[in-house]
């Protein structure tokens, strides 16, 4: 009886609270962070943390934020001398992004991201994000739709699929990336603006062997996402007859088909896309018959193929395959793709890439009607 009564009062004492709990009252919590390089060579570690809300309001914000930050060898040692200049343990539970600047992801991206990679407090749901120059500037940027900045870049990742003008890329996708062989992989591009204290974010960084390596702007990232078949919501531009005339179509959904062809000896991959959208606006009335309809299918046709081949162009031109085709390729011919394996950056240069874009311009009632579609 006595040893029933000791197991019940440890199991009460085990799950009548959390043995790793959190105090509030002594931890900040880490909303953004900021990784650089000084001119000394070591990193430097930038934080915006938020002080949990006491419950009292001022007429102000019931969540203060302040920006700290530290140096250290290894990014391990910068986050622990962060102590001395916070002087509370940092939490990482709420953190929406981490950025790293220009001189620290041409260094290496992988080493001082591996410290978050195996933070057990983390889900891997945090946003990566490559800022052109410091990426502290990122974290003093405010923001104009959110009054806590670190939500609002959150809010403008999860928006990207609207606009495809970049490539929003969680840290497990990062992860998956340079899982790779030749670790190569992509991370979207934010531009911090100091004048107006905001960040535009536009384009992507291709990391090649652990180290950015090479930008691609909008139109080559838009090229990115059609054939990875990342598109969920886009508008493509598409010239009209006349100059300075365009129609604006809007694009609701995209799937991308890729296939490797063996022939001869020779490998291609087949990349084939199914857009389908609206039309959305024509700044110039034109008549609008099937004929006319058939024509700005071709139109939004040729707009994304060129697009696509636009970013196979550049991929090509720097040896990274940041489309994945060695997974097709290894999975429809693996006795091929074991004679290629080794070489493959240099296969990949060379790799005859056919597009065939099949897009479907979807009709409303009233111009079913006027088509004679109704």
């Amino acid at each position: 009886m006595k040893t029933l009564t000791a197991v019940i009062s440890l199991l009460t004492v085990i799950l009548g609270g959390c043995w790793n709990n959190i105090e509030l009252t002594e931890t900040r919590f880490v909303t953004a962070v900021g990784i650089d390089l000084n001119e000394e060579g070591r990193y430097v570690l930038t934080v915006n943390v938020m002080k949990p809300s006491s419950g009292k309001t001022d007429g102000g914000s019931a969540e203060k934020s302040a920006i700290i930050q530290s140096t250290g060898y290894t990014m391990f040692d910068a986050a622990r001398n962060m102590i001395e200049y916070s002087g509370y343990k940092l939490s990482y539970h709420q953190m929406q992004y981490v950025a790293i600047g220009t001189d620290a992801a041409k260094k290496d991206i992988i080493g001082p991201l591996d410290l978050f990679f195996r933070d057990q407090e983390l889900s891997g749901r945090h946003w990566v994000i490559y800022v052109e120059g410091k990426a502290e500037a990122l974290l003093h940027t405010k923001g104009n739709t959110n009054d806590i900045q670190p939500l609002q870049i959150n809010e403008k990742m999860i928006a990207s699929r609207a606009n495809g003008k970049y490539p929003p890329v969680r840290s497990l996708d990062l992860m998956r990336m340079m899982a790779s062989k030749e670790k190569v992989g992509y991370l979207p591009i934010s531009h911090p603006i100091e004048s107006k204290k905001e960040s535009r974010e536009a384009g992507a960084v291709i990391i090649k062997g652990g180290k950015a390596i090479a930008s691609i702007n909008e139109t080559q990232v838009r090229g990115l996402l059609w054939t990875t078949g990342k598109i969920k919501s886009t508008i493509v531009i598409v010239p009209l007859k006349k100059l300075g005339q365009y129609a604006s179509i809007e694009i609701i959904g995209s799937k991308t088909k890729i296939r490797p062809i063996l022939e001869n000896n020779q490998l291609h991959i087949q990349v084939t896309v199914h857009p389908h959208g609206y039309i959305g606006s024509l700044n110039h009335p034109i008549p609008m018959d099937t004929e006319t309809y058939k024509w700005l299918q071709t139109k939004v046709n040729h707009v994304i193929r060129d697009e696509i081949h636009e970013a196979v162009a550049v991929a090509k031109k720097n040896k990274a395959d940041i489309f994945g085709f060695h997974e097709y390729v290894h999975r429809a011919y693996p006795q091929v793709w074991k004679t290629r394996e080794e070489q493959w950056p240099a296969h990949f240069s060379e790799l005859d890439v056919k597009v065939n874009v099949q897009s479907k311009l979807l009709l409303n009632g009233l111009l079913a009607e006027q088509l004679g579609e109704k």
